[in-house]
């Protein structure tokens, strides 16, 4: 696996679903979630990560997934962070596509957050490819500002990514 993802691009179907959806419940991803996660990733990424990629990675003691769940129950989105001594990394963040632009993504940046602020993450690191603008808004409301560039991370298509980080909230609580 390699860098962080997020699918809040613009991407519209004709039959969408009503803009109006109740708030998503998230909880921390579980084992039962993986092929629902795998299926997500597949229907988004053009390079996506297998679904033994997310068994292993989901195994590592620093590392946490988050699920997000509609009112009916059905995982409509995913993401996973790191944690490594003081510094957090989101490698990986998912919407199911008829749900897009309806607060998902926002929702599991703010779990992610307040989990690795919880484990006394002092800075938050992610890439997202440079032409995902709704993405970048994404981070960019949640704090995260941008750093630079890494060239041609992305494969399938080739693309840049953007380095961004979140320095700490003021008065955070440390463990």
């Amino acid at each position: 696996p390699d860098g962080s993802r997020c699918t809040a691009g613009p991407r519209r179907r004709k039959h969408a679903i009503s803009p109006v959806m109740a708030s998503p419940s998230i909880r921390p991803l579980r084992a039962d979630d993986i092929a629902r996660v795998a299926e997500i990733e597949r229907r988004v990424f053009s390079d996506p990560w297998s679904k033994r990629s997310f068994e292993e990675l989901l195994a590592q003691r620093a590392v946490r997934g988050f699920a997000a769940h509609d009112q009916r129950g059905l995982l409509i989105g995913y993401c996973v962070c790191s944690l490594a001594a003081d510094q957090g990394e989101i490698l990986n963040l998912a919407v199911e596509p008829r749900v897009l632009r309806r607060g998902v993504g926002t929702a599991l940046v703010a779990a992610m957050l307040e989990w690795l602020r919880g484990e006394g993450a002092d800075r938050v690191f992610l890439e997202v490819r440079r032409s995902n603008e709704a993405a970048i808004g994404v981070y960019q409301r949640a704090g995260f500002v941008p750093l630079g560039t890494r060239l041609d991370y992305y494969r399938d298509p080739r693309e840049d990514a953007l380095t961004m980080a979140l320095d700490p909230a003021p008065g955070a609580a440390r463990k």
